[in-house]
């Protein structure tokens, strides 16, 4: 099983200093449903005055494993 995992990611320099901004939006059955989303908050405050670029999907595997590795070395 897959689920799909919304985010809006963007960069926002604050006296020459660069962040990465990063809103999880929700998880989702499909794909499709993330796209549903993005139609609607790219209207709302704080995500409208960016690209639609920024909104990116996460295609996850339920069950499996994704940073173990990294903490164990």
């Amino acid at each position: 099983m897959k689920i799909y995992a919304l985010y809006h990611i963007y960069e926002e320099t604050v006296d020459e200093t660069v962040y990465k901004q990063i809103k999880r939006i929700g998880y989702f059955e499909t794909k499709g449903e993330c796209e549903d989303i993005i139609k609607v908050f790219k209207t709302y405050v704080g995500f409208r005055d960016h690209p639609e670029s920024c909104f990116q999907i996460f295609e996850y595997e339920v069950g499996r494993e994704y940073w173990r590795k990294e903490f164990l070395s």
